[in-house]
Order: C-alpha cells, then sequence, then structure tokens
C-alpha cells in the first residue's frame, strides 16, 4: 500500500510515547513500510493517524522480517493527541488488521528511543515435535527428528562477545559484525524446545542461522569444528537455515522500563 502523498506531514513535535506491541508475522511482510505489501509499522501508523486525527512515524526496537512474530515489540512515536492512553490504545486496537495488537502505551521520557535506548533484545525460536492444530502459530515444526540434547548442548557455545559474520546474510554496507549474546539456552517442553537469545545487537537472519547450525548439529552434519571456523568468519557450506514461523520478538530490555521475566525465560 502506497502513502498518500496529500497527506499532512508526520509531526515531528509533541509528547513522546511509547507501547509494546504483538503481532503474528504471517500477515506482515515484515516490520518496516515498504511498497510491495502491508507492513506492521504501515498498520500501525495507519490507525494512530486514525485515531489521532494527525500523521504518525513510529520507530521500532527492531526490524523483523517476514513471518517473524513479536509479543514484546517497543515502538516510540510524537504526539499531543493523546489524551487517555488507555482510550487510544482500545482505539488502536479496533482498527489494526487481524494478528496485531497494542499491549500497553504510556508517555516515555524525551530521550528514549525504542532503537537506540535498548541495552538487549531476546528472541525465542520455539520447535515443536509433532504438529498440533491448536498451538500458537509461532511454532516451527520440522519434517525431519531432531535431538534437543545436542541443541541444548550446542546453544550455549554462541554466548559471549563474537564475530557473527557467518551467521548472518552477507552485509556490504562498511558496518561490523561484532555481536555479544548474552544469553543463549534452550529449555526443554514436553513436546520441543524453545531456544531462548538474549543480546545487545541482532545482524539479519542472524537468529535463524543460529538455530539453523543447531539443528545441523542435531542431524550430525555440523559440529565444534565447524563452529570454531564459522565464528572465526569462514562461511561453512552446505547448511540450513531455519524459517521464520517459529521465531519471536519476545522483550526489549532498557534501564529502568524492561518487561519482567516470564513465560519460561530462563533468568
Amino acid at each position: 500500500m502506497e502513502q498518500d502523498e496529500t497527506a499532512v506531514p508526520a509531526t515531528v513535535a509533541g509528547k513522546k510515547w511509547r507501547m509494546r506491541v504483538s503481532y503474528d508475522g504471517r500477515p506482515f511482510l515484515g516490520w518496516q513500510r515498504q511498497e510491495q505489501g502491508l507492513t506492521v509499522q504501515e498498520a500501525l501508523e495507519t490507525a494512530l493517524r486514525t485515531t489521532l486525527r494527525h500523521a504518525v512515524v513510529v520507530e521500532g526496537a527492531g526490524r523483523t522480517d517476514t513471518g517473524v512474530h513479536a509479543r514484546g515489540q517497543v515502538v516510540h512515536f510524537r504526539s499531543d493527541s493523546v489524551r487517555d492512553p488507555y482510550r487510544t490504545s482500545a482505539s488502536l486496537n479496533a482498527l489494526l488488521p487481524d494478528g496485531a495488537a497494542v499491549r500497553d502505551l504510556c508517555e516515555a521520557p524525551e530521550d528514549f528511543s525504542a532503537r537506540y535506548s535498548a541495552r538487549w533484545r531476546e528472541y525465542c525460536y520455539r520447535i515443536r515435535h509433532a504438529r498440533d492444530p491448536l498451538a500458537a502459530c509461532n511454532v516451527w515444526y520440522p519434517r525431519r527428528r531432531f535431538r534437543v540434547d545436542k541443541i541444548a548442548e550446542v546453544l550455549p557455545w554462541f554466548e559471549g562477545r563474537h564475530d557473527f559474520k557467518a551467521f548472518c546474510i552477507p552485509r556490504d554496507d562498511g558496518r561490523h559484525t561484532m555481536c555479544e549474546l548474552l544469553l543463549a539456552r534452550a529449555v526443554e517442553t514436553p513436546d520441543g524446545v524453545d531456544l531462548w537469545i538474549r543480546g545487545d545487537r541482532f545482524l539479519h537472519r542472524m537468529v535463524r542461522s543460529i538455530v539453523g547450525f543447531c539443528m545441523d548439529v542435531s542431524r550430525g552434519s555440523m559440529g565444534r569444528a565447524e563452529f570454531e571456523r564459522m565464528i572465526g568468519g569462514e562461511r561453512v557450506e552446505p547448511r540450513f537455515w531455519a524459517p521464520p514461523d517459529g521465531l519471536t520478538l519476545e522483550r526489549v530490555g532498557y534501564e529502568g522500563w524492561t518487561e519482567p521475566v516470564q513465560r519460561g525465560q530462563p533468568g
């Protein structure tokens, strides 16, 4: 959907507001607005424009890809038209398409940025042994068997500060590929495993690459030697990349404003 060229320019003044947003990534072409189809950013900005009666630009904590879900995406925007945050949230939820919802809305400090104030982001990748038609949308059902014990053994290898150049889509923008993973742990569930990964920053498809490598080790096609080569910057092929189905942005950490641990997250 294209932006209305006759619209009043989005406000860059007013109070700063922040909100947590959840969405099922399947109906959206990712987070960032684009011409090819509906994105989460466009859906939010359209609903805000209708509710607040002026154009609004929202900035998110992370740019999730097509098909990737979020339970704790954080966004901020500016407006002097929010009179009652609860009523504004209710209005937005009535206008947003199915699969997206505003969880909470509050005024933010002037120096707050959903993106640049974030100290870390936490993702969970959920893998299940057998398909369940009543389960949540944000899980992946591999067609081949996998070993939970092997995945649980491999995932902590990624903790710490490393160069993840070989664990992302190649980039040529000159920016560095060093990231620090503060936590990388597997939590076994009755029907599969949840992979919790928390880091100071993430590269394009980095989590899906890490999960894919864990699956390769589980299936016997990769091991510690390949990990050492890849964490040293060497690309090792062929290798598996996990699909977006099981990936959810769960939480974003801020100074004094971080969602509490719940839903089985490791501490």
